[in-house]
């Protein structure tokens, strides 16, 4: 529809103002003529008229009834004093109409008064091609508008919204992107469809929305298969046979692929598509190819074929398609499958499964071996090339897909031993990303490095897995014991692809402990634009080193360098399809870096989008959830903060992985002591301070030492306190942990604080605040000058001392206002204004006291009482009585009407 169309459509197409309009509506069945016209009766001015009538062929009751009001109506229409004549008149399905109708239609048309409006709807396949619409050209008063709308398939982004207004979910882009491919983006049979999609979502006890899977089992709705089946009837046998052959091929095809089908002569081909053209059951998807406009319509017509003459299609289309100079090879496959053919069906299962994964098809390369693996018809020879084929593009798989294609592996009796041992070692590795990592997968790959002493290779990748020092509960020992033993087995090999995968496994652990091996272990940073060195294979493991680079960077506070690994990562991982694991990493990734850098803003919806994107497998979403409760942290937003950590798709902190369960613990700490709870902090503080003993990388203290310290002195525990800062000094000051030092400033500061020692405090805390925002970390530069601020004010700084803290509690007031973090903010203001109280004159606020002011701004902001009562050091019931004072000396109904009275 272009744009003069739609502004017509913007208001009432009937206007006294302007000449008369005739609005020609031409589309397919179900794309929405009806709807359309419905909108343009229900912008019609009321009391103005309209009639609708619906040619029927031939002519019902009804219809003849309708019509002799149309007969009164083109006399009406001559009558000078017509004043109750309808404005509006719409004629829908005209290509129904006999040729009496036709007449009275163009009668109509002939005379169509000023400020009168006649719309005329169509399907263009049921009109003959050599007629015009009414017989003949369309004749209309001088002046009068003519304009024509051809209705198709829906936008992509209106089929999106309708789907998951439906079901009442979020949709992942390829459940989308099938949905509308099979429906054709039809409107009337994404709706028809829908609701068989619904009761999938209903039964499926998983959370996540539907599925691909879900999809693709659907079958033609009804109203579909009786249309298409209904027009398949009536065409001649040889034009049945040509459509047959075209559902079972189910995608464009030329006029010689479906004589090949068929063995029709070229000659019949030609006759019996042009006939299966215009019966509209084929169209023409260009160039010169034929096929179904909506693909369940081609399933309708295949499942009503007889077995056999289906499987006898399949076996030919699949002949016919590698007969084509770009073969398909997933499709050739699917064929050989669907016929229960096995002749040349492995090597093209091999070709698909590559074709699949280039394209970044995963799921589909997976779901293809499984299928063929569990056959046992499948000679043993054949078999292994298969389970060679699918250990080799294991790595790029989904979790799930993996995990069931490994199990077929790991119990198929006649494959080798040795394949059978790699996959019930790749089986232990998970990916080298276990998603349920705990001790039990650690003994797990213990084992499996034990029972591979002629295998070195996979030793070593075994071995480079238990060196990820992200495994909760193992000792850093363990971990440095495991990477010199991946590095001994793999000092025999000169294998790229195994090189790549072990070294993207121990580039987290040599980066984090700052070991020199870490530049060997790193893909070699490039000279030009392009990082494609080296073969293919072994991209997807470079880009995974890359990210891991960027994790372990991430948490030791060296951001800029994980910025730039994450990119170099995320480039070569874009270009090869490393796999849904690796950017579900990424995201994640993206999103600690973010929400530590101070990149705010939309990262909460970006969080939430992963978390929905990973709700089948919610460990991948798990850095999502953590940033989330960050957020609603800072906001103020305590309940929603817990429920992200404490819900019941949050694994239990010993079970996440290492550096998140800390930061997890974090925000858990902050929570208890935002609320008052001394004693909740601290038992959350000591729990994830036992897990950093346990493992013994105190770099990833970092996050937990300032709060943790603050938990035990707040609950009268100052030697604990003293311990752990002890204990984050043992981390070594070196310049690859930044974090880490700002911490030790940190937590130096509070314990001069507790002492009494202020001045100190003050120019510990304002230190730290230095050193995160170096990193940059702004949040916690942000809280550090607070800190520094009430130290100082405490000491009783001299003038141009206190005009310093000032200018930093502004600075920093500023910082948490653009971040959005609005409890932190006005907990800031409120010191602020401590410091430094408005000058002499006349209030700002006449009548309300500097308490009942601060209350009313923190009210304002959208704080609770509880919240303002913990940013104030008031109690509850104290913060209450100031909120009604101030709405009722500022007369404002309610707190939502603060912001306008201050």
């Amino acid at each position: 529809m272009s744009d003069p169309w739609k502004a017509v459509l913007h208001g009432p197409l009937a206007d006294p103002a302007r000449p008369g309009t005739v609005l020609l509506v031409e589309g397919p069945a179900g794309t929405g003529k009806s709807h359309l016209v419905a909108g343009l009766r229900r912008r019609h001015p009321a009391g103005s008229g309209c009639l609708t009538l619906t040619c029927a062929d031939p002519p019902d009751g009804d219809a003849q009834h309708a019509f002799d009001a149309l007969d009164a109506l083109t006399r009406a229409f001559g009558d000078p004093t017509r004043a109750a004549v309808p404005t509006l008149l719409v004629v829908e399905d005209v290509h129904r109409a006999d040729e009496r109708t036709r007449y009275r239609i163009r009668h109509l048309a002939r005379t169509l008064p000023n400020g009168c409006a006649l719309v005329l709807t169509w399907r263009p396949e049921d009109l003959p091609a050599d007629r015009p619409l009414l017989g003949e050209p369309l004749s209309c008063p001088p002046g009068t508008a003519v304009l024509r709308i051809r209705t198709g398939p829906l936008p992509a982004v209106v089929a999106r919204e309708l789907t998951e207004r439906t079901l009442g979910a979020r949709c992942p882009d390829d459940v989308i992107e099938r949905l509308y491919a099979l429906t054709g983006g039809v409107a009337q049979v994404l709706v028809d469809v829908l609701p068989v999609l619904a009761g999938t979502v209903l039964a499926d006890t998983s959370p996540g929305g539907p599925t691909v899977d879900a999809v693709e089992a659907l079958e033609a709705p009804p109203r579909l298969a009786e249309t298409v089946l209904g027009r398949l009837a009536d065409l001649p046998a040889d034009a049945r046979r040509l459509v047959h052959a075209a559902a079972v091929l189910d995608e464009p095809a030329s006029e010689a692929e479906l004589a090949a089908l068929t063995d029709l002569t070229a000659e019949t081909v030609r006759r019996m598509l042009l006939a299966a053209l215009t019966a509209a059951v084929l169209t023409d998807l260009g160039p010169r190819r034929y096929g179904f406009r909506v693909p369940l319509a081609a399933r309708a017509v295949a499942a009503s074929l007889p077995a056999p003459e289906r499987a006898d299609l399949h076996h030919r289309a699949a002949q016919v398609l590698r007969r084509r100079a770009d073969v398909p090879w997933p499709q050739v496959a699917g064929h050989l499958l669907a016929a229960g053919v096995r002749r040349g069906l492995v090597r093209a299962a091999e070709r698909a499964a590559e074709t699949h994964a280039a394209a970044g098809r995963h799921r589909e390369a997976a779901r293809l071996l499984q299928d063929l693996l569990a056959d046992r018809r499948i000679p043993g020879p054949a078999r292994a090339r298969l389970a060679t084929a699918a250990l080799r593009r294991i790595a790029g798989f989904t979790l799930q897909d993996a995990g069931a294609l490994l199990d077929t592996l790991t119990g198929a009796p006649l494959l080798p031993g040795p394949l059978r041992a790699q996959a019930r070692v790749l089986q232990g590795l998970s990916l080298c990303t276990p998603t349920t990592p705990d001790h039990d997968g650690w003994l797990h790959l213990e084992r499996a490095a034990r029972t591979l002493p002629d295998e070195p290779g996979l030793a070593a990748r075994v071995l480079a897995a238990m060196s990820m020092p992200h495994w909760p509960g193992i000792p850093l020992a363990e971990h440095r014991q495991c990477a010199e033993r991946a590095g001994a087995a793999l000092a025999g090999t000169t294998d790229p692809v195994l090189r790549a995968a072990v070294n993207a496994n121990l580039v987290g652990l040599l980066l984090t402990l700052g070991d020199p091996g870490a530049e060997q272990a790193l893909p070699a940073r490039p000279l030009g634009e392009d990082e494609d060195n080296g073969d293919a294979a072994s991209a997807g493991h470079r880009a995974r080193a890359l990210c891991n680079a960027a994790d372990a960077t991430l948490w030791l506070g060296r951001y800029h360098d994980s910025q730039a690994f994450l990119e170099r990562g995320a480039a070569l991982a874009g270009r090869h399809h490393a796999g849904p694991h690796v950017a579900h990493g990424i995201r994640s990734i993206r999103l600690l870096l973010d929400w530590a850098t101070g990149r705010w803003t939309g990262l909460a919806d970006r969080a939430a989008d992963l978390v929905a994107d990973t709700a089948r497998t919610p460990v991948l979403g798990h850095e999502a959830r953590t940033v989330l409760a960050a957020l609603c942290l800072a906001r103020g937003e305590w309940s929603q903060c817990r429920a992200w950590l404490a819900g019941g798709l949050a694994p239990h902190l010993d079970q996440q992985l290492a550096p998140v369960a800390a930061l997890s613990s974090t925000v858990l700490v902050r929570l208890a002591l935002a609320r008052g709870d001394h004693d909740d902090a601290r038992a959350h503080a000591t729990q994830a301070w036992g897990r950093l003993c346990s493992k013994g990388i105190w770099a990833w203290a970092a996050e937990l030492a300032p709060w943790a310290v603050t938990a035990a002195l707040s609950a009268g525990d100052p030697a604990t306190a003293r311990t752990m800062a002890r204990d984050l000094r043992t981390a070594p000051a070196a310049p690859h942990l930044p974090l880490a030092a700002a911490a030790r400033r940190w937590c130096r500061a509070t314990l001069a604080e507790h002492d009494g020692d202020l001045a100190r405090a003050a120019d510990g805390y304002r230190a730290a605040a230095d050193a995160y925002a170096a990193l940059p970390r702004p949040y916690m530069a942000a809280l550090a000058a607070e800190a520094a601020s009430r130290c100082a004010a405490g000491e009783g700084e001299g003038k141009d001392a206190g005009r310093d803290t000032v200018d930093r509690l502004t600075d920093a007031l500023l910082v948490l206002t653009g971040l959005g973090a609005t409890h932190d903010a006005a907990r800031v203001r409120s010191r602020l204004r401590a410091l430094a109280p408005p000058r002499r004159g006349r209030p700002a606020h006449p009548g309300l006291s500097p308490r009942e002011r601060e209350v009313a701004e923190l009210a304002a902001g959208g704080l609770t009482n509880r919240q303002i009562a913990a940013a104030l050091h008031l109690s509850t019931r104290t913060v209450e009585n100031h909120v009604a004072r101030v709405l009722r000396k500022l007369s404002a109904p309610s707190r939502r009407d603060l912001p306008a009275r201050l």
